[in-house]
């Protein structure tokens, strides 16, 4: 493991950021870049909750994108409430067969909005969001660049699949703040010792470790995220939808015997 614990008490972009350009100053100028370099992909996208969330359709893949990239895709009310939004609409189109959830930026996203939740901004509980994915039919896939913190962690751990780039860093950092994972989707998807590792020491770790532990599936050089990725979206594409969300099913009611998510929602 990386030991780069974050600061107690601060937000969940400034956790990462450091003595670097602050997610106020130089992030802002390279979210945008990043943003106009996909001008072409993200015409075609939906905004949703004021632009807080993208969504577009194509080849039978609906494509969720967290889109504050200011603050590393800090997850707030609005890409909450989007996030939730694309996914009932994703459901309910007989064209969509996969999903790919993805950030924006530099990031994935650096978690939860601690400014935020601060200002008593209602931003959602972050099990409504695990429920949504996983009651899905349709697989959803987690294509994760940059940070990957806290709530995004375990937002991209309760995928069905999640594909990192080399350069992806991962941690569960809630505790660094004083209280445990709000998605408590760790102890199911990792073995006791690394589980308990993670959750206990707060600690960042990378892609390599991330795939090792089982918290990642694959792991790809940092410009070949997008092709892996829709070359798994692809070949879900063109599967018996029926089955695939038979398979989806018979996974996780193995997990949810064992008390995952019971109660929530």
């Amino acid at each position: 493991m990386q030991t780069e614990p974050p600061a107690a008490g601060a937000d969940a972009a400034a956790v990462i950021e450091g003595s670097s350009a602050t997610a106020e100053g130089g992030a802002a100028a390279e979210g945008s870049a990043a943003k106009e370099g996909s001008a072409a992909k993200e015409a075609a996208s939906v905004p949703l909750e004021g632009g807080a969330v993208l969504y577009r359709v194509a080849g039978g893949a609906a494509e969720i994108t967290l889109n504050r990239p200011e603050v590393l895709n800090a997850i707030n009310g609005a890409v909450h409430r989007g996030i939730l939004d694309a996914l009932e609409r994703a459901a309910g189109d007989d064209a969509v067969r996969a999903v790919v959830i993805r950030g924006s930026g530099r990031a994935f996203s650096a978690g939860g909005d601690l400014k935020a939740v601060a200002a008593g901004e209602d931003v959602g509980h972050p099990a409504v969001l695990g429920q949504a994915i996983w009651n899905l039919a349709k697989p959803v896939i987690a294509a994760v660049h940059g940070y990957c913190l806290g709530q995004a962690c375990e937002l991209a751990a309760v995928c069905d699949l999640t594909v990192a780039t080399e350069s992806a860093r991962f941690g569960e950092v809630e505790i660094n703040h004083g209280w445990g994972p709000p998605l408590p989707i760790t102890p199911f998807a990792l073995g006791l010792k690394r589980a308990k590792e993670i959750l206990l020491l707060g600690e960042m770790f990378d892609a390599e470790i991330a795939v090792q532990i089982g918290l990642v599936n694959r792991v790809v050089g940092d410009a070949g995220l997008d092709a892996e990725v829709a070359r798994i979206a692809g070949r879900i594409a063109g599967l018996k939808p029926e089955a695939v969300a038979a398979n989806k099913r018979l996974v996780n009611s193995r997990y949810e015997r064992a008390g995952f998510l019971a109660g929530s929602g």
